[in-house]
């Protein structure tokens, strides 16, 4: 207690101690606030650690024996603020790791420790040695990496003494020599554990830039060895990097090197550049294992377009890879409100995402940005309406086509700088929506409405939340209420929600993307939706299996199969011709070769199957099991794989394909959705009963008929006027699918659209390849553009609007009745005037 009485009545001492921490408050401040332009607050800082300076050397503090070693490295610390305060004006470091900034400020507070070393516990005092020796070499660090800035820093330090900022690691690294020297430097324990600190931080380093170092070796040797191919390559060189490596922190690293994390590049760096792309969200980072290991080691030799792509397949970094054409680094989603009605007899939903987004940059200029989300929908789901709030008022999306929605959103996006938002169709079950501007300090909001069918699983109902990847959802509340048409049976529900009258579940709290609602399949009711002369019902879905003459079976193999899975498929297959594709070649599997192609195959994390190289598609079936995170149809581009595909698809080829197991890889997902091949999933056993009985799923969809096979229905449309009993959701489900079966593979080859697809599609309102759903600020830009609203549509589809509309001819029925009740109630009143007259 002595020691804690004389440094607190130590005046200078208590003054840097209070100054520290108003240095860091000021510092704090504009971090919090999100401002731009903080030179004020820098200033304010600057001009505290001067005060502090010159109160130290004036009273004689700096002197030989006058104990200023403690007061000076609060000076020190003040100083560091400052610098890290001058860094947002004049970037010299990027964002900061979170490790390595946590580390300084554990080095920062240990400093401050170091004044009462006597009166703590001897663990204690070696911990704070062990911390003296890592802060050594991270201040060395520093002072190597700005060695380039502290000349200049001595030349220009008459300009107010800022420039001097430089020389902030340079001090620290001198002062903390001399602090261990003065400090029970001679006793063998903490002189141990101070060289222990920076023993272990030398060997941490060396150790990450030997992972580093085998990374990076093994992304260059795959890709040299199939870049460096000729003649028969099918695949570009990155998909067998991408294909070979495993996934963990060094190697996102090392395909983030320059592109993300500052590397070492000759002191050439540009050091007013910092920020993020607008092709890659994310912020730049210095993280010096990163910058030690890329210097030591070196970097991957792929361009930074091959790098995105193995990120997108390895990461799943669609969303940071999204083309952007503004910058949507200071936003935030604040808040999700999240409403559905849930048919349980008719086994779909309907969905609205409200969600809001802030720009949380605070500048005196007008700052905007691009909001983009993208929405990962169940398989069948479609997008069914669109709002954006402009001047605080709703403004309803018209559906356009494709063409003309994202033309007159780049105009005035990329030109005119005014409010459109707009929601395209992308491969994979997923939608992107866009959102413009969201200007500083300002909040926008947009409404997503998705008409979905529930996933029918083992005789229960799930209906999972539609999530999305967008805007920083750190902070985002969310409050959900979900409405059931009919009572649902035996409903589990987990822990957030609260049961309200009418059944209405509601839940209030963080953002979560994963909650689902299960209730037991009662089966489809007989309900009918009836529009424009057709009728739309609902069936139970079962599967017809057709012969199947099977002689020729193609194993797609990589490291999701067991070597037991393996076996016994092939078990299985009798005297089938059995093949492999492996390493761009098809390999017909057989006892000598059979354990070796299994070992080189399952080397790939994720495989894609050419189907083209199919020899008898009619007679041949595929065995996948699926890899979730892996390249997708857009990120093969034109690589000749996709040439030979697209060929083959436009010969209108089909194969039998099944999923032993797990999610569909992107690429198999999107020639799913294109009709490419008959599909049917299930284990070995189920896999044996087919292959036994010589039959497969046949494929029964036409223009009539869609198969929604994750909720277990198909749904008709018929010619005929009906009285609706469903909602018209019911017509979107059948509208979208039929589009997706009918246009088949053209949505790969590009071939020529469909007017009456195209019309079918403004009919129901929904967004599909070929139609997208836009807003615009003013009538006069729709005019524009050429956008116009259909009349003889369903238009955007509501919550409120969710029951049946009417047919012409039973509103002729509507005002007979009332015609009729009128009658009756005034039938009196008529006689009696008539019988006065």
């Amino acid at each position: 207690m002595k020691i804690i009485r004389k440094r607190l009545n130590d005046r200078i001492y208590r003054t840097g101690l209070i100054l520290l921490a108003i240095t860091l408050i000021i510092f704090l401040i504009p971090e919090l606030l999100s401002i731009e332009e903080p030179i004020a607050w820098f200033f304010l800082n600057h001009a505290i650690t001067v005060g502090y300076f010159f109160t130290l050397w004036i009273s004689g503090r700096l002197r030989k024996g006058r104990e200023g070693l403690h007061p000076f490295f609060l000076f020190l610390l003040m100083f560091l603020v400052s610098a890290y305060a001058l860094n947002r004006l004049i970037p010299v470091f990027e964002v900061s790791a979170t490790w390595y900034a946590v580390t300084i400020v554990l080095c920062s507070v240990n400093y401050v420790a170091f004044a009462f070393i006597r009166i703590v516990p001897v663990p204690v005092r070696m911990a704070m040695f062990f911390l003296l020796g890592l802060s050594l070499c991270c201040y060395l660090y520093m002072t190597i990496y700005i060695a380039p800035f502290t000349g200049l820093g001595l030349l220009a330090s008459f300009l107010f003494g800022i420039s001097l900022h430089a020389l902030v690691p340079l001090l620290f690294f001198l002062y903390t020599i001399r602090l261990f020297r003065r400090t029970d430097a001679r006793r063998r324990p903490y002189k141990l554990a101070f060289w222990s600190g920076i023993s272990i931080t030398v060997l941490v380093v060396l150790v990450y830039t030997i992972l580093w170092r085998m990374n990076v070796v093994q992304m260059n040797t795959e890709y040299s060895r199939w870049n460096d191919q000729r003649g028969d390559k099918y695949l570009p060189a990155w998909l067998h990097v991408a294909a070979n490596m495993t996934p963990n922190l060094v190697t996102e690293k090392v395909l983030k090197a320059e592109m993300v994390y500052t590397t070492f590049d000759g002191w050439e760096r540009s050091f007013f550049n910092f920020g993020s792309s607008l092709n890659w969200n994310e912020a730049r980072k210095h993280d010096p294992l990163v910058t030690i290991a890329s210097l030591l080691a070196g970097t991957a030799q792929m361009d930074r377009e091959e790098r995105i792509h193995i990120l997108k397949s390895l990461y799943d970094s669609r969303y940071e890879a999204e083309e952007r054409l503004w910058s949507g680094e200071d936003l935030q989603t604040t808040h999700v409100q999240t409403s559905a009605h849930i048919w349980p007899r008719l086994r779909m939903a309907y969905t609205e995402k409200t969600v809001s987004v802030k720009n949380s940059l605070i500048t005196r200029w007008t700052n905007r940005q691009e909001a983009i989300y993208i929405f990962h929908l169940p398989e069948g789901a479609v997008v069914s309406s669109l709002s954006l709030w402009i001047n605080d008022r709703e403004e309803k999306g018209i559906l356009t086509t494709k063409a003309k929605a994202d033309s007159a959103y780049k105009t005035i996006v990329g030109v005119e700088n005014r409010d459109p938002s707009v929601v395209h169709w992308q491969e994979g079950n997923t939608v992107t929506v866009r959102v413009f501007p969201v200007v500083s300090g300002e909040e926008r909001q947009f409404k997503l409405g998705i008409t979905a069918p529930l996933s029918l699983e083992h005789g229960t109902l799930i209906y999972r939340n539609i999530y999305f990847d967008g805007p920083s959802t750190a902070s985002t509340g969310e409050d959900v209420d979900i409405s059931f048409e009919t009572p649902p049976a035996d409903l589990q529900r987990s822990g957030m929600f609260s049961k309200g009258k009418d059944g209405l579940l509601t839940a209030s709290g963080p953002y979560r993307a994963d909650w689902q609602v299960s209730f037991k399949d009662e089966g489809l009711a007989h309900q009918l939706f009836s529009e424009n002369g057709n009728v739309f019902s609902v069936a139970q879905y079962r599967k017809e299996l057709a012969a199947a003459d099977i002689s020729d079976v193609y194993l797609d193999i990589n490291n999701a199969w067991s070597k037991q899975e393996y076996n016994s498929v092939r078990s299985l297959l009798g005297n089938k011709r059995v093949w492999a594709y492996v390493d761009e070649k098809m390999e017909q599997i057989t006892d000598l070769n059979s354990s070796d192609l299994f070992e080189q195959a399952t080397e790939s994390r994720f495989s894609l199957f050419p189907f083209f190289q199919v020899s008898q598609p009619a007679n041949a079936m595929v065995i996948t099991k699926g890899v979730a995170n892996s390249p997708s149809v857009d990120d093969l581009g034109d690589a000749r794989f996709m040439e030979e595909l697209k060929k083959w698809l436009a010969d209108g080829q089909h194969v039998m394909l099944y999923n032993l197991g797990g999610e569909l890889s992107p690429y198999l997902r999107t020639l799913k959705e294109c009709r490419t091949f008959r599909y049917d999933h299930g284990d070995i056993a189920a896999l044996k009963g087919l292959l036994d009985d010589h039959r497969f799923p046949a494929s029964i969809e036409n223009d009539q008929r869609i198969v929604i096979e994750s909720a277990g229905m198909t749904i008709s449309e018929t010619p005929g006027t009906e009285v609706s009993t469903a909602p018209d959701h019911l017509q979107r489900l059948f509208a979208y699918n039929h589009i997706m079966q009918a246009m088949g593979p053209r949505l790969l080859t590009k071939g020529e659209e469909s007017d009456t697809l195209v019309a079918e599609a403004a009919a129901s309102y929904i967004v599909t390849p070929l139609s997208s759903l836009v807003v615009l600020e003013k009538q006069e830009d729709y005019e524009r553009f050429n956008i116009k609203d259909s009349n003889n549509s369903l238009k955007n589809a509501s919550l409120q609007g969710k029951g049946a509309v009417p047919e012409p001819h039973e509103w002729a029925l509507i005002v007979i009745g009332l015609l009729l009740i009128a009658y009756l109630k005034f039938r009196p009143v008529l006689f009696k005037r008539t019988a006065k007259i």
